[in-house]
């Protein structure tokens, strides 16, 4: 039940992310957009563990993984953005 229910969770966030960047509510560089498609992998993942679907594992967590660095790069770009404003700001 556990593994249906994580399975079935980690779908819907994913999905939701494509559609919410299909539908222009979210952009490719969204923390949340990110957030989504890195917590769906990673719940996807865990439930397929669980049921040993070995194949799913892979992919899921690899999903996750772009999901996490999409987090990271987003972050990073925005700091840099923010310092660089902050400096131009100071000159």
């Amino acid at each position: 039940m556990l593994a249906a229910v994580l399975g079935w969770l980690g779908t819907i966030g994913i999905f939701m992310a494509y559609a919410m960047l299909w539908r222009g509510r979210l952009t490719p560089e969204s923390y949340v957009y990110a957030a989504l498609n890195a917590a769906g992998g990673l719940v996807g993942g865990i439930s397929c563990v669980l049921y040993g679907a070995w194949p799913s594992v892979v992919s899921n967590l690899a999903w996750a993984v772009v999901g996490f660095h999409s987090l990271v790069r987003t972050y990073r770009r925005r700091h840099l953005e923010a310092t660089a404003a902050t400096a131009g700001v100071e000159a």
